[in-house]
């Protein structure tokens, strides 16, 4: 089935035959995006491409939920795209994806707060659908989600989770991010400043002035004692953080980002900026690009090079070097390559 066919199916409601042939189509065009252990990203209005699943579940879900609207170039499922729009750090990548999926989940939740009620109608609920945002296949789906087990269950909990924080903090250095803070105060000091001084510099909203003030006397006591980040002034307040999370310094930072990057000993001198990294990755990208134009080129060649031998046989011409024409055509000396590469440039 054509690609253009198939996107236009998944614009059907989700009951429609078209969009369940539109699902099928969707799910052998991405096949080939499987991960090693054999999972797919999910591109349902649920997921967002943030989440590895298996293809049935994948599947199930777009049946359930729909798919992602404005998911026009299917960028996770092998399409390809002009990269160079796209010219960004591979260690980006993570934080670009929970970044999408925390706005998606605050919009969610935006939509949630305007028009759904637990006490209203069902009935009534469906036709609170904003048209202006959503179509209305994807608000039954979500409301439908929201009056499920699993939806209260959820929401139960974030409402707990709520009660027992004890603050809610408010970043309030403007446009600035935890990170451009934090690269200033290591400039200014010519040293790495703690997670505590960080936290310190980028939440003085006088909502959090009980817990700033807390923090500043912990920090006080201890001095100038270096300490891991459980025994630290803010975890001390505000409690140990998660595995794998750091509080209060913005999303996606880690434990292992607040100290200072190490390296191998024979990377020493390696170390770059980011224009020199978005350089080389340019670079490397037009690299591939030769290579997949070679691969192409030897693909072309193959079945130039079966079609003779076809042509061939059918005149009962025998081929005395068959086994040297079946060669791995892959197997060829570097100048070969060199020279094919120099005449695509």
């Amino acid at each position: 089935m054509d690609l253009n066919t198939i996107k236009e199916n998944l614009t059907f409601p989700i009951k429609a035959p078209q969009y369940r042939v539109g699902v099928d189509g969707f799910m052998s065009y991405a096949n080939s995006t499987l991960t090693h252990d054999g999972r797919l990203r999910c591109p349902c209005v649920k997921c967002v491409n943030t989440k590895l699943l298996n293809p049935d579940d994948v599947n199930y879900h777009l049946l359930q939920y729909g798919i992602m609207r404005n998911y026009s170039t299917w960028v996770f499922h092998g399409e390809s795209v002009d990269q160079s729009r796209f010219l960004y750090p591979k260690s980006l990548e993570k934080w670009i994806l929970k970044s999408i999926g925390h706005k998606w989940r605050d919009y969610k939740c935006l939509l949630k707060g305007k028009g759904y009620d637990d006490n209203t109608d069902i009935n009534t609920l469906y036709d609170n659908c904003p048209d202006e945002d959503v179509d209305y296949d994807q608000w039954v789906s979500l409301v439908n989600f929201w009056r499920s087990e699993e939806g209260k269950r959820r929401s139960n909990r974030s409402k707990e989770s709520l009660e027992k924080a004890k603050v809610k903090p408010i970043h309030t250095t403007g446009t600035k991010s935890h990170a451009r803070v934090r690269e200033e105060m290591k400039k200014s000091s010519n040293k790495s400043p703690t997670r505590t001084q960080v936290y310190l510099k980028c939440h003085q909203h006088e909502s959090e002035a009980d817990i700033t003030n807390q923090i500043k006397n912990v920090a006080t006591e201890q001095g100038d004692q270096e300490l891991d980040l459980d025994d630290d002034p803010v975890s001390q307040v505000l409690g140990k953080d998660k595995h794998g999370r750091v509080r209060g310094l913005g999303l996606g930072v880690k434990p292992s980002d607040l100290g200072d990057p190490s390296y191998p000993r024979f990377c020493n001198g390696l170390n770059m900026s980011t224009d020199n990294e978005a350089a080389v990755i340019h670079y490397f990208r037009r690299l591939e690009g030769v290579v997949q134009r070679l691969r192409a080129r030897v693909k072309r060649q193959g079945i130039t090079i079966t079609k003779v031998k076809r042509k061939l046989r059918d005149h009962d011409i025998s081929l005395s070097d068959e086994s040297e024409s079946d060669a791995d055509p892959f197997s060829s000396d570097s100048d070969s390559v060199v020279e094919a590469e120099h005449d695509d440039q």
